[in-house]
């Protein structure tokens, strides 16, 4: 395989992974959310990409993170969110690689109508274990807020 084909492959492998995440969080499944950054950070982010807020290497302090923030609808429950990743750049170096991307998340409830709640940008850093992307550091600074009555559980 080519340097550049390689590093195709390697890109679009770590789209997966971003993609992943949003479809995991907007299903509710959170302990799987949680699993992801298991071995990485998660935390927030000021405008600049320095973390202000980061869980280390525990995924159970992330999972309830999420669980004490996201409220939840339904059987099974689901925060009735989409989270939507734009403008995603990925730069890869070898076995490492970090991600920028764009998120903007619309919510949906019974009292509220359809609309973006938030958006910000994530900033990740990855590495290949095995022939396969993780993460090591999500941080997620937050640009634009809106009504989040339906959606958070607290303030950010």
């Amino acid at each position: 395989m080519t340097e550049e084909l390689s590093r195709i492959v390697a890109e679009s492998a770590i789209r997966d992974l971003l993609c992943e995440y949003t479809h995991l969080i907007d299903q509710g499944r959170l302990r799987d959310v949680a699993a992801l950054f298991a071995q990485s950070d998660y935390g927030q982010c000021g405008p600049d990409g320095v973390a202000t807020t980061v869980i280390s290497s525990d995924a159970d302090a992330v999972f309830a993170a999420c669980s004490g923030f996201i409220r939840m609808y339904g059987t099974p429950p689901v925060p009735r969110t989409k989270h939507l990743l734009t403008n995603t750049r990925v730069f890869v170096d070898g076995d490492e690689a970090s991600a920028l991307s764009y998120v903007t998340v619309i919510q949906g409830t019974e009292e509220l109508a359809l609309q973006p709640i938030l958006s910000g940008r994530y900033f990740d850093r990855l590495t290949r274990v095995d022939g396969k992307w993780q993460f090591t550091q999500r941080l997620f600074c937050l640009d634009h807020l809106g009504n989040m009555i339906a959606h958070a559980k607290r303030s950010l």
